[in-house]
């Protein structure tokens, strides 16, 4: 069984998921359309994974976001389940017709995420906990499109997750991050840190959660292994 992971960052780092879905014997195809790279097809994958990047979505002067929009409405018209997070959950909000706008406040650190009924009762949280840690780091956001149910609420921006049609979801947060990760982006775009406020975290602390970076990677997992599913149902 294939899957495909949509990269947006030429730095690449290992996401929590990676090796336990190789564990389940699972091949995943890695393409970042900002390379110039491309897919197949999307018959070819069981389910789809689009990440973050440092991208907006309403940049007009990058022609790859237009092509890598092109192909999510390909996705979305195979019902092939897809998943997207941060910039990912953007794209796919802004497929679907919703707008993507600035975040205020803009969100940074580790922050709890709540599951709505809807959420609770979604195929992508069967067996999640009602209420996960999730990493926030993002000056855009999505409203909810057209048709899409709300899954989970932020303590400060509402709209974290949505599904539409059953088979795509977007989130806002990061679960996918290994602490590893989390501690290079702390490092190396330190200049990009949001202003101090209520809904900034200690950057030296958010890099030393363990607990919660571990709590992720199982919510994580948890969530692919849900979408996957969705996929081998056909």
């Amino acid at each position: 069984m294939r899957v495909l992971f949509l990269r947006h960052a030429e730095r690449v780092y290992p996401y929590n998921l990676e090796a336990p879905l190789a564990a389940d014997g699972l091949c995943a195809d890695t393409v970042a359309f900002p390379l110039g790279q491309r897919p197949a097809q999307p018959s070819a994958y069981a389910a789809v994974f689009v990440f973050g990047g440092y991208q907006s979505v309403n940049d007009g002067d990058l022609s790859w976001l237009r092509d890598e929009r092109t192909y999510l409405e390909a996705v979305l018209k195979a019902r092939v389940p897809v998943l997207g997070l941060c910039l990912g959950g953007q794209l796919l909000a802004q497929v679907l017709g919703a707008s993507v706008r600035r975040a205020d406040p803009e969100e940074f650190g580790w922050w709890d995420m709540e599951l709505t009924p809807a959420g609770a009762a979604s195929p992508l949280f069967r067996g999640v906990a009602p209420s996960f840690p999730a990493f926030l780091w993002h000056n855009e956001s999505f409203d909810l499109p057209a048709g899409a149910e709300l899954l989970a609420r932020g303590a400060h921006w509402g709209n974290q997750a949505f599904a539409y049609g059953g088979r795509a979801f977007g989130a806002q947060f990061h679960v996918e991050f290994t602490l590893e990760h989390v501690r290079a982006m702390l490092r190396d775009d330190a200049d990009q840190l949001p202003a101090r406020g209520p809904t900034w975290q200690d950057p030296a602390l958010v890099a030393a959660n363990q607990p919660a970076a571990d709590s992720a990677a199982a919510t994580m997992l948890g969530m692919a292994r849900n979408v996957i599913r969705l996929g081998g149902e056909d």
